[in-house]
């Protein structure tokens, strides 16, 4: 190996601006001895500086290694000026990996091929490449403008610093993106498999704008090369605004969606949704195949997509002489391409309207097409439809009264499957088809899927915004049509691979600011009043009479096109949008009129919900979401349980629709091998333990997928396989005994305890801890306010415990989160043992391990993170946790020393029983996540005595299933006595599941 010192590469250009010097179209590029750029400039003008590749840890913690940091001395160099390629080697963190770089000059441009070669499995938040332009230079005089298959994006770099939109020009997928000075020069960067984006740092106190290239995330795997470049041109303004011009005419944001017409029905042709029209006349299709008709429409009309403009219908009538009525939509042929690594969506043809149907019962269908617009109204000729008999079983029903989904034809429908919400990236096509194939081929028949404003969304602000969306959003009441081929597309491959899909059609942050992940995105919601919408405030969405016309405006849309589909598992409207009085009507209201609306009557369901949201006649299932924080519960197990148990309160199938270990982070944090027991342990928990399908992961990009976990879904799918769910009248089973063999001798260990109700008030706010390690009164508070709050009956003031000490020990509380001030109090049996003000203040000031500033409430919140100990004697005893004063504190866990019994089996119990069957799961106790993350293995339990209490006498056929596998191990015909079956279980190393099944 040898040192390079570093050399510069000057780019002649050709002079394109007739009135410029020649020496603004010269680019000259410096590069330093590992291949970084130490500096870019155009016309003599610097545009970047310190430019260079690294891999950042996930949550932005660091990296991996930086190219600009390397060693010299490790770098390896070749080639000569016009064609150089650079080896190196880097790494951090026990990570490393190589770089080649290759760079080619050639007239008015130099392109960089970069390739990453992992030499270790790494776990990355992005690939990064990029550099700074000094702001010196750039602030307030130089423009960037961006275009993309689906917008063009124009601005000034900012002048001064915005802190709250600090990211001027979101990453994404970008056909080029061109800087143009003030004195004429430009400099155009192409790229190949990355994003673009800039944003300023000078919120960090550096004088400089970040190009952020962002590249592959995720796993990277060892061995597996990832390939990505940057082409950097010099140009002029002149130049740019050519190509921009062009841009625009190419873009969906710059298709001219207006007709002014005789209304008139120029052609109707009939064929298969998506794959373009067949001849006019009769056609055969099966029942529950889709028909979609094609027609070119003349019409009046400024917004093809409001039916008060132009309203477009599809008017079947049936065998039995009932007429259905289907409604239409605009459609624009795109086709797709890849090129740079990248998707692209373009115009093929011109706009029509169409309406797609399914029949779903046999026979010659007659299907006509109405027109209106302002001027009038048009029916069509009929068209002729027969159609025959098939296999398909029809839409997912929820049967009244029942716990269990069901298909037309009778077929039962158990949900297993996963989160699959969003595709960010170059290729969301691709990817979306990899995760379905990828889960239908492990069994999985379920995913849900997010349509807010990425890949997928309908209506948002169109470029540019501070929120941006992913795709050609058009603004209120307009929308996304690459989108919507997109989600074309995802439902026609999830149809192919067996996937239900359930989207959500909103997200809690289109209503919010800021938040965690900076989710909040009210800023660029179609609806706000700054945005030329009808809602002042977010809360006026759920009144206003013109927000919810708009809003039925888009469901008419969501229906006309998707609505079609057997795999259309259901409607969810929101993404964890809490209940408030008016949103509970607005959904009420929006529920009744899609089943009016819907042709096929999907299911329908929300998040959250509260009894009236349930209680809702034309919601037809429950759901809720439920995450740990900061690794806090070891054991999800006893959490499903609760969730379940707490929506069986209401009628209808429940799904935990949401879950993972930490809800900052995937769950990859914790189980960095990829060994998968959380998911695993949550699906069987919800299937055996009364819910409609297996508990859905979050994490699918960064976990599931990378880790190729799917596996995990196939054994209880073939165990869900082989029961008729809606009809077995399964409910949850309590009284399961499980003992541990004669002459095990007591002993006692620590008891913790996760308060796992984040926010508000649980069941309870009295709590007894049992021997057996579960708890009376559960699922346990975490958050104490004070008899000062704005709102003092949000919050339980006081928690109860009552305690069975087996010995004297300190019982630790574990204080966490502090908001703005509180006072703690800890009374043992009556006698105040702790009085305790806690205060708030920057990082640094205080006791506390973090700090975060709420500018909307003007408050600091500190996680302590300090473990209060409390002597506790022998015997029977009342702890009492309560808070006198300030806002609230939270205590997220309480442990017990020596006070779990060795008498009970460290094991959980989740079954289910109905007239002739019983299900049930048997949980090691150390099969969790953490045991794997801290390298144990669980301690098998063995000679484990299990006693089921079963509806019937007789004869019962016991097997005992591997639930990692799908295979049946053993099996056994018993004899139930005195109401109970008694069993042996086997070896429990992990887990192991029983079907009993009464026998004739």
């Amino acid at each position: 190996m040898r040192a390079m010192s570093p050399r510069t590469i000057p780019v002649t250009a050709i002079t394109l601006l007739v009135l410029a010097a020649p020496s603004l179209s010269q680019l000259d590029m410096r590069l330093g001895s590992c291949g970084e750029i130490d500096e870019i400039l155009v016309g003599g003008r610097p545009y970047f500086r310190d430019f260079g590749v690294t891999i950042i840890r996930p949550g932005w913690e660091g990296n991996y290694g930086d190219q600009r940091d390397a060693d010299p001395s490790t770098a390896r160099a070749t080639g000569a000026d016009d064609r150089l390629t650079f080896e190196v080697t880097l790494g951090e963190a026990g990570a490393s990996w190589s770089l080649r770089q290759e760079v080619r000059r050639e007239p008015g441009a130099v392109t960089i091929e970069w390739e990453i070669t992992p030499l270790t499995d790494i776990l990355a938040e992005t690939i990064l490449v990029g550099g700074l332009m000094p702001t010196d230079e750039h602030a307030g005089r130089t423009r960037y403008v961006a275009a993309s298959a689906d917008a063009l994006i124009e601005g000034l770099c900012p002048a001064d610093l915005d802190a709250e939109a600090y990211a001027f020009l979101r990453t994404g997928a970008m056909d080029w993106v061109a800087l143009v000075g003030p004195d004429g020069e430009a400099l155009r960067l192409l790229p190949r498999n990355l994003g673009l984006g800039l944003q300023d740092n000078r919120t960090w106190d550096i004088p400089g704008f970040q190009l952020m290239g962002s590249g592959d995330g995720g796993l990277l795997p060892a061995g597996q090369p990832i390939r990505f470049g940057l082409r950097f041109e010099a140009s002029t303004a002149t130049d740019v605004a050519t190509a921009a011009e062009t841009a625009r005419r190419e873009t969906l944001v710059g298709m001219d969606l207006t007709d002014d017409r005789p209304l008139e029905i120029l052609s109707m042709t009939l064929g298969s949704p998506g794959h373009g029209a067949a001849t006019p006349g009769r056609e055969r299709t099966g029942t529950y195949q889709a028909v979609e008709l094609v027609a070119e429409v003349a019409a009046h009309y400024d917004n093809p997509f409001d039916p008060e403009q132009i309203l477009v219908d599809g008017i079947i009538t049936r065998p039995d002489g009932d007429e259905v009525r289907a409604p239409g939509f605009f459609y624009v042929p795109l086709a797709l391409s890849e090129a740079g690594g990248r998707e692209q969506l373009r115009r093929t043809g011109p706009a029509d309207f169409r309406v797609r149907y399914t029949p779903t019962v046999e026979g010659e269908h007659r299907i006509a097409l109405l027109v209106r617009d302002r001027t009038g109204e048009r029916r069509s000729e009929e068209l002729l439809l027969t159609v025959e008999p098939s296999p398909e079983p029809g839409f997912v029903r929820a049967p009244h009264g029942s716990r269990y989904f069901i298909y037309d034809d009778g077929r039962p429908f158990f949900a297993v499957g996963e989160n699959l919400c969003w595709a960010n990236g170059p290729t969301p096509v691709a990817t979306y088809r990899e995760w379905l194939r990828s889960l239908g081929a492990a069994g999985g028949n379920w995913a849900r899927l997010w349509l807010s404003f990425n890949e997928k969304g309908q209506e948002w602000m169109p470029h540019p915004t501070p929120k941006r969306g992913g795709g050609a959003y058009l603004g209120l009441g307009r929308y996304a049509l690459d989108c919507a081929w997109r989600l074309d597309d995802v439902f026609r491959e999830a149809a192919a691979a067996g996937v239900s899909l359930m989207p959500a059609l909103g997200t809690y942050g289109e209503f919010t600011e800021g938040g965690y992940f900076d989710e909040g995105s009210w800023v660029s919601n179609p609806y706000s009043a700054a945005n030329g919408g009808p809602c002042a405030s977010p809360a006026d969405f759920w009144t206003h009479p013109e927000a919810r016309r708009l809003y039925k405006q888009r469901l008419r849309y969501l229906v006309a096109r998707w609505g079609y589909a057997t795999n259309l598992f259901a409607w969810e409207f929101w993404n964890e949008v809490p209940p408030t009085p008016e949103q509970v009507a607005w959904v009420a209201e929006m529920a009744a009129y899609l089943k009016e609306i819907d042709p096929n009557r999907h299911m329908v369901s929300t998040t959250y919900g509260d009894a009236s949201t349930w209680d809702c006649p034309d919601i037809d299932f429950t759901m809720t979401h439920f995450y740990g924080s900061a690794g806090n519960i070891e054991d999800f197990t006893p959490i499903v349980r609760e969730e379940i148990a707490r929506a069986r309160v209401h009628p209808k199938p429940y799904l935990l629709a949401e879950f993972g270990i930490d809800w900052q982070t995937d769950d990859g944090r914790w189980d960095p091998t990829g060994a998968g027991l959380n998911m695993h342990n949550g699906a069987w928990a919800a299937a055996l333990g009364g819910a409609a399908g297996t508990s859905m992961l979050w994490y699918w990009d960064g976990y599931v997928h990378p880790h190729d976990l799917y596996h995990l879904l196939t054994p209880v799918r073939r165990f869900a396989d082989t029961v008729d769910w809606p009809r077995a009248g399964l409910e949850p089973l309590a009284g399961v005994e499980v003992s541990q063999p004669e002459g095990h001798a007591e002993s006692f260990t620590e008891l913790s305890i996760p308060a796992t109700v984040e926010w508000g008030k649980s069941d309870s706010s009295e709590y007894t801890p049992r021997h057996d390690g579960t708890v009376l009164g559960g699922p346990v508070a975490r958050t104490i306010g004070s008899p000062n709050r704005h709102d003092p009956a949000e919050l339980f003031q006081k928690l109860t415990w009552r305690l069975d000490m087996p010995s004297p020990g300190e019982v630790c509380l574990r204080l966490g989160f502090v908001s703005g001030s509180a006072r703690l109090q800890v009374r043992l049996d009556g006698e105040l043992i702790v009085d305790r003000d806690l205060t708030t203040g920057p990082e640094g000031e205080g006791p506390w391990a973090e700090a975060r500033w709420f500018e909307q409430w003007d408050v600091w919140q500190c996680r302590y993170d300090e473990d209060i100990p409390i002597a506790v004697p022998e015997g029977e005893h009342v702890l009492e946790i309560s808070n006198a004063d300030g806002d609230w504190l939270q205590i997220p866990e309480i442990r017990l020393p020596g006070y779990r019994s060795s008498r009970y089996p460290k094991v959980n119990v989740v079954a289910s029983s109905g007239l002739d069957l019983v299900l049930l799961w048997l949980q090691n106790g150390e099969s969790t996540w953490r045991t794997a993350y801290e390298g144990r293995q669980p301690t098998p339990l063995e000679g484990l005595g299990i006693v089921v209490p079963v509806p019937a006498a007789g004869r019962w056929r016991a097997e005992w299933w591997d639930t990692w596998t799908g295979e049946v191990m053993t099996e056994e015909t018993v004899t139930a006595r005195d109401g109970r079956v008694a069993l042996q279980a086997p070896v429990l190393r992990t887990d192991v599941a029983l079907r009993l099944e009464r026998r004739p």
